[in-house]
């Protein structure tokens, strides 16, 4: 799959009563709507994390990064992270972005353009000859991303659609407010863990191919792009304190705990790839 850019459709969005209606129906918080010919992906506001779980993330950042997450940003929720969300997507735009155009933002709805296929949906069922490519290409445009200065904060698979009207990547959920809480290089370096996570998902590819497609993500990613010592930083602390809880007896289970074998995959992966070039950076 060729990746490229594409500008998205214009059109006239559903009205307050429409949202409503299809808030109604709606089977879950984010739902379309269909309208003067089109469709459009409205996402509903929801309450933002807990207490218990905005210290827990405040504290995986501590052990992940060195530091204290502050925990405001991570309770964001509601009309905020709705308008978060929007800002986000208009400024990526601005820069020629490939991600959905917002059409409309309230209190309760963010509405924006349909950007096309998801790609998860598309790719799921593959075979592992074709999965391999079209990763490296998500792979390298992630890069690309990166090198712009951007970051993601949401970059798994499930997360990209293919457009319409052609094979371009358009990125979508962009409602974490990392860049409160994080450096640029730890946003990015995110990404890339949480991309190669997410090629563990796969149900048809075997265990083995499985590493093969988190090594040959890594490795698209670091041909296209040198990340600097900030970002290779973060990703040494995240590797020393995978590796050790990799260490711990939970391993016994890896057998049966599907999550455990994917936490494994990944952790393996970035050793093969990263580990060689951290040493060499000493």
């Amino acid at each position: 799959m060729e990746i490229s850019r594409t500008a998205l459709p214009h059109g006239t969005p559903p009205t307050s009563d429409d949202l409503r209606a299809a808030a109604r129906r709606a089977r879950g918080r984010v739902f379309s709507v269909a309208k003067g010919g089109r469709r459009w992906v409205v996402k509903q506001a929801v309450p933002g994390r807990d207490r218990i779980r905005a210290w827990g993330g405040s504290l995986l950042g501590r052990l992940m990064m060195g530091y204290w997450l502050p925990r405001a940003p991570l309770r964001l929720g509601g009309e905020r992270q709705l308008r978060y969300e929007a800002a986000r997507l208009r400024e990526l735009r601005a820069e020629g972005e490939p991600v959905p155009e917002v059409a409309r933002v309230g209190s309760d709805f963010l509405v924006l353009e349909h950007g096309g296929e998801p790609l998860w949906h598309r790719i799921r069922h593959a075979a592992f000859p074709d999965l391999q490519p079209i990763l490296m290409d998500v792979s390298r445009d992630l890069a690309r991303f990166h090198a712009a200065g951007h970051w993601h904060g949401g970059a798994q698979l499930r997360n990209y659609l293919v457009a319409d009207d052609s094979d371009a990547l358009v990125r979508i959920d962009f409602e974490e407010p990392l860049d409160e809480m994080m450096p640029l290089a730890a946003r990015q370096a995110m990404d890339l863990y949480l991309l190669v996570h997410s090629v563990t998902a796969f149900k048809t590819p075997t265990e083995r191919e499985l590493a093969l497609l988190c090594r040959a993500v890594i490795e698209a990613y670091l041909q296209a792009r040198s990340p600097d010592a900030g970002m290779l930083a973060y990703v040494e602390r995240a590797q020393a304190v995978l590796n050790f809880v990799e260490r711990w007896p939970v391993r016994l289970f890896s057998g049966t705990g599907k999550d455990l074998r994917r936490m494994l995959l990944t952790v393996a992966a970035m050793d093969a790839v990263m580990a060689p070039g951290l040493r060499r950076g000493r």
